[in-house]
């Protein structure tokens, strides 16, 4: 066994802390912006000793009121320690935003086992403060944090996870498809209970990405054992939960577990977040307010997090949202810091409105490699438009008729990069030869291929005829409230000049989801961040829902049982992913990533409209503090803020 170090990846900053909650004064230099997985190592980094403990003044006052055990109770025995991107922050306020679904919260909950450093390579310690990965890359053994407790108080055990993977994850009711991170060689991997504070979990072959898939957002492999055990049919008998099932409106009890087990549904759930759902997501939106029981501290002491509560107010309407935003100073329901939502093309609106605003706009290196991307549906219900999309040649032709300069100009202000959808620039798989291809604007090269592949023959207004003799006209369909009608309104007036017959059709978004997960669509617009290594839901391995393919990505999720197996070239790739995710080899990996990445660039299913690294707009009032500045290398994906620690977010006052 040889034992993984922990990665803490500092810089020294020659700045004395000076304020907080507790007034603080440090003669040694300031450590960067982080998480330290407990205080000893905090002390061996930063020189500084962490004697006591300080927690906000509503949990104190119920500390004298008997209602809580001390914050020293209530903390883990080591506290993980969140070094603020400013200062020590203030206790108290509510962080209020707008949200059109449920993600905008899931969004800030980020608490695996390990997470990702800020470079979204490196792997950090998180509940789990150390593992060990054997010789052979096939067992994982993880040591957890002691004296973490649920938001109920409960202890945080081995129980939990085991719980998480026999009962929920094994149960077939509840899981009919594993999820594919789990899986290596086409098996999950076995956990094993070593005591209350070590898991063991094995693989059948080595799986070298496995600590990087468990860092991936929402993969938090635990729940509740004390409190979901009560739904579940091993430990409550069939009359009770039928009997709990129908009191709640549901048939069967897999149907109740699922929605006790829903954060953002269910107030009762404990967690182990900063913040915990109160009032549930509704038509007005949702309210999670101070989990008791977080277990992180700042530098000076105090119990994290700063914030009281978060708000999210249900919108179906993002231009009047970020109105409000822009518009009001101060209101009930005026956000305090927003990016969800917001679009490039209002930028200069933002920035002019700034001081009547009372806000900042801050611009963040975006994490989607091109937004909106444009992706011809594979699995196509028409059978001559699906033999029309799996040619190369088709969607090489319609990704040279897309004059992405001028969508940068005009939408984006020149602050994008007009290149092909293809992997960050981060990764170690990225090559520049894959972000040009087939990315310039070249109608008449457009032109010629659509001609070559026998769609030369046009109708008496100009538009190209299909091989049965049926006009050639294809939908794109883009989902509210995303903001992409205009790219892809764009998009199609490129199209309809090359004589391919184009409309755009906005859709709300569940009716958009449902059309692309039966492969009903002809063309979306489909934002997709993609990870450095293609773990997680890599829109390039099908590992998940993908508009471009998704018969072909359910059948390399469910091991080929359900949708249509794909086309040779996408077999290759899926074969190359699975080497890539097993050897623990990272040259290896590298060289098993640019094979796939290269095949992606050949065939292009997925087309870049915008270019890469179009920034994200972020607005935060001028009093929200620690908030990481524009150009912040942490944001590969600034849409998820659980990666930024909102645990350290506070009003200033």
């Amino acid at each position: 066994m040889s034992k993984i170090l922990k990665y803490f990846l500092v810089t020294l900053l020659s700045i004395s802390l000076v304020t907080g909650i507790i007034s603080v004064s440090f003669s040694q230099q300031k450590v960067a912006p982080g998480q330290y997985a407990t205080i000893a190592e905090y002390q061996k980094v930063s020189g500084r000793k962490i004697t006591k403990f300080s927690e906000a003044p509503q949990l104190a006052d119920l500390v004298k009121q008997g209602k809580l055990p001390s914050v020293e109770k209530r903390l883990s025995e080591e506290p993980a320690v969140v070094e603020p991107i400013e200062e020590i922050g203030q206790y108290g306020g509510t962080w209020r935003r707008y949200g059109g679904s449920t993600s905008v919260y899931v969004q800030t909950l980020y608490e695996p086992l390990v997470r990702w450093g800020s470079d979204l390579i490196t792997v950090e310690p998180n509940i789990a403060e150390e593992w060990e990965v054997s010789e052979d890359g096939k067992t994982f053994t993880f040591y957890l944090c002691k004296g973490i407790r649920w938001s109920d108080g409960e202890p945080f055990t081995a129980d939990d996870i085991m719980f998480w993977y026999e009962d929920i994850i094994l149960n077939k009711e509840l899981t009919p498809v594993p999820p594919s991170w789990l899986m290596a060689g086409g098996e999950v991997g076995e956990f094993k209970k070593i005591d209350d504070y070590t898991v063991e979990i094995s693989f059948s072959i080595p799986y070298g990405l496995f600590l990087h898939e468990l860092a991936y957002t929402g993969r938090e492999p635990f729940a509740p054992k004390h409190y979901l055990s009560q739904f579940h049919p091993k430990y409550a008998s069939e009359e009770k939960l039928e009997s709990m099932a129908k009191e709640a409106g549901f048939e069967f009890w897999y149907q109740l577990f699922g929605q006790k087990n829903t954060v953002y549904s269910n107030p009762d759930l404990p967690v182990i977040h900063p913040w915990k759902v109160v009032k549930p997501w509704g038509a007005e939106g949702l309210t999670a307010e101070r989990n008791p029981y977080y277990w992180k501290i700042d530098p000076a002491g105090n119990q994290l997090p700063y914030l009281d509560r978060m708000m999210v107010f249900y919108t179906s309407d993002w231009k009047m949202a970020y109105m409000r935003i822009i518009t009001e100073k101060a209101t009930d329901d005026a956000s305090d810091m927003q990016g969800v939502g917001s679009d490039i093309s209002d930028y200069t609106l933002y920035m002019e409105n700034r001081d009547k605003g009372g806000y900042r706009v801050i611009l963040y290196p975006g994490g989607f490699v091109a937004q909106p991307a444009m992706m011809f549906n594979q699995n196509a219900k028409d059978p001559v438009l699906r033999d029309i999309f799996r040619n190369a040649k088709f969607r090489q032709a319609m990704s040279l008729a897309i004059n992405r300069e001028e969508i940068n100009d005009l939408l984006y202000f020149g602050l994008a990069e007009p290149l092909q959808a293809t992997i960050p620039r981060t990764s170690p798989f990225y090559r520049e030869e894959f972000a040009r291809a087939y990315a310039e604007f070249d109608p008449d090269r457009a032109n010629q291929l659509l001609d070559e592949i026998g769609l030369n023959e046009r109708d008496s207004e100009g538009w190209r005829l299909r091989p049965d003799g049926k006009r050639l006209e294809i939908v794109i369909e883009t989902r509210q409230p995303l903001p992409w009608p205009d790219v892809a309104n764009m998009v199609s007036d490129y199209w309809n000049n090359v004589g391919v017959k184009t409309v755009v059709k906005e859709e709300e978004g569940s009716l958009w989801q449902v059309r692309v997960d039966a492969a009903e669509h002809d063309v979306v617009t489909q934002g997709f961040p993609n990870h450095p290594l293609l773990v997680g839901n890599s829109s390039f391995v099908l590992t998940a829902d993908q508009a471009w393919a998704p018969l072909w990505a359910l059948w390399y999720r469910s091991g080929g049982e359900s949708g249509e197996e794909p086309v040779e070239d996408v077999i290759r790739i899926i074969n190359l992913y699975e080497e890539l995710k097993a050897t623990p080899d990272p040259e290896r990996r590298i060289q098993l990533g640019e094979e796939i990445m290269e095949i992606h660039a050949e065939n292009i299913w997925i087309i870049g409209a915008a270019g890469r690294h179009q920034p994200w707009v972020y607005i935060a009032k001028n009093n929200f503090s620690n908030v990481p500045p524009s150009g912040s290398s942490v944001y590969h994906n600034p849409d998820v803020e659980g990666f930024l620690h909102p645990e350290q977010f506070f009003i200033k006052k």
